[in-house]
């Protein structure tokens, strides 16, 4: 009959079975001297990084997955077919502009690392619009297809900026929003802003008066319980300049705040004006 040992009997540890006398180090005396251990920990320094360099130029993908500028996208003309054809253009402090054809909206994305060496393209509220992969291929991302759509550089594209208006324009403009609510949603809403100023301070009035048109549409258009909330606490919606973009609910008055100085970048996005709308509300919205 087999005998076995006893459960209490003495076993020489797992180190001196494997290497004999040597115990529980791994490599003989010599090489835990001080000084052997300092000319080895150099050795390792130096000789390391050229071998990682040497495995990484044998490796085109893993050399491409560590260029730091791999993902930019490239501006221009772009289609992801069906119709979503779109503008991408370089903005300043690491943002992009996004423009869709069949809208006059130009966002403003703000450029995070991805997967795999990727840019990942955000709005500002935070839901991803487009992905750059290290190989420049660019996926477009929608309501109705989330998984994602890729898209083509079609070619150039006219650079991005807000329409030139008229005065008269823009006060025409204030008179057909409200009029544009009390028919379409059955919701009164009076539009008014702060004195616009010149040229470019009308153009980015004008397009910061037609983000919040969008943005309380898309608002609207989430429920009935949406427009309900809406047309029963808020009577006006007023543009006020600002040293900071904000959306304020004060008594029964939306508060758009922009920045003019800052262009692109001192307005909210069309899609945070319904989100912020949504919590102001407390109704849920999707980003």
């Amino acid at each position: 009959m087999t005998s076995f040992p006893h459960f209490g009997a003495k076993f020489r540890p797992i180190g001196r079975a494997c290497y004999g006398e040597l115990g529980d180090r791994p490599w003989p005396d010599v090489f835990y001297e001080p000084g052997v251990k300092a000319i080895l920990i150099l050795a390792i320094a130096v000789l390391l990084p050229p071998l990682a360099a040497r495995a990484e130029d044998s490796d085109p993908i893993m050399a491409r997955l560590s260029a730091e500028k791999a993902a930019m996208p490239e501006a221009g003309l772009y289609s992801a077919g069906g119709g979503r054809d779109f503008i991408l253009a370089p903005y300043r402090n690491n943002k992009y502009l996004l423009r869709f054809a069949d809208g006059g909206e130009t966002f403003v994305l703000t450029a995070d690392p991805g997967s795999l060496g990727a840019k990942l393209l955000k709005y500002d509220t935070g839901a991803a619009a487009l992905s750059v992969s290290v190989w420049g291929g660019v996926t477009l991302y929608a309501a109705d297809a989330p998984g994602g759509l890729p898209a083509t550089r079609q070619g150039e594209a006219a650079p991005l900026a807000p329409t030139p208006v008229s005065a008269a324009e823009l006060k025409s403009a204030l008179a057909d929003e409200g009029s544009h609510f009390s028919y379409a949603e059955n919701v009164g809403l009076r539009f008014v802003m702060d004195p616009p100023g010149d040229g470019d301070g009308r153009a980015l009035a004008f397009d910061v008066l037609a983000i919040a048109q969008a943005g309380i549409e898309r608002f609207v258009a989430t429920s009935a319980a949406a427009r309900q909330a809406l047309a029963r606490r808020v009577t006006q919606v007023r543009l006020e300049k600002s040293s900071k973009p904000a959306i304020l609910l004060n008594a029964r008055i939306l508060v758009v705040r922009y920045v003019p100085s800052e262009g692109f970048l001192g307005r909210a996005s069309s899609h945070a004006v319904a989100h912020q709308l949504g919590k102001l509300l407390s109704i849920p919205t999707a980003e």
